[in-house]
C-alpha cells in the first residue's frame, strides 16, 4: 500500500491531504481544534460524511505532532477502517459544529493504541512519515522536523 501513496517531495501535509483527497475522489478538510485532547480524550478524530472527510486535530500541540495525528487519521482512511455508530454521539459532543450529525457515516477517535485498527493506523502513519523523510534526490534536503519524525517512528 505504501508504494501507492503519493507523498510530496518536499513533504507538506496540506499538499499530501490534497493528493489523498484526489485519490479518494472526495474532499478532505483539516480542522485545528483547541482543547480536544486530554485524559481519555482523542488527540485526533476522523469524521466521514456522505460527501467529504474531516480530520480534526489538537491545536495546542507541536506542528510535528499535528502532522502525525493527521497521518494517523489518514491511515484509518486508507486502511478502510470503519466505526460503529450505534449509540455513538456523532456531533463530537459539540466540538464539531460545522458537521451535520445526520450526514456522518463514520467517526473514529483515538484515545489509546489498544485495538488492532489503532496499531495498524499508527504503523501506516509511521511508514508514511518515513517515506516523507527519506531522501529521494540529492538536490532536495529533508527538513530536520521530518527527519526526526521518520527516525522516531521507525524505531517503534
Amino acid at each position: 500500500m505504501l508504494a501507492s501513496i503519493d507523498v510530496p517531495d518536499p513533504f507538506d501535509v496540506q499538499v499530501f491531504c490534497e493528493r489523498i483527497a484526489a485519490q479518494r475522489g472526495r474532499p478532505l478538510h483539516l480542522h485545528s481544534v483547541p482543547g480536544i485532547s486530554g485524559t481519555d480524550a482523542p488527540c485526533g478524530v476522523w469524521i466521514a460524511t456522505e460527501k467529504a472527510d474531516h480530520i480534526f486535530h489538537e491545536a495546542a500541540t507541536s506542528p510535528l505532532h499535528q502532522d502525525h495525528i493527521i497521518l494517523h487519521e489518514i491511515g484509518h482512511m486508507l486502511l478502510g477502517h470503519r466505526s460503529i455508530l450505534d449509540g455513538v454521539q456523532t456531533d463530537g459532543g459539540g466540538l464539531f459544529p460545522d458537521i451535520d450529525p445526520a450526514t456522518v457515516v463514520s467517526l473514529l477517535t483515538r484515545t489509546s493504541y489498544g485495538t488492532e485498527d489503532e496499531r495498524d493506523a499508527e504503523r501506516l502513519a509511521g511508514l508514511i512519515a518515513g517515506k516523507a523523510a527519506a531522501p529521494r534526490t540529492s538536490k532536495t534536503p529533508r527538513s530536520s522536523v521530518l527527519r526526526r519524525l521518520g527516525d522516531a517512528l521507525s524505531d517503534s
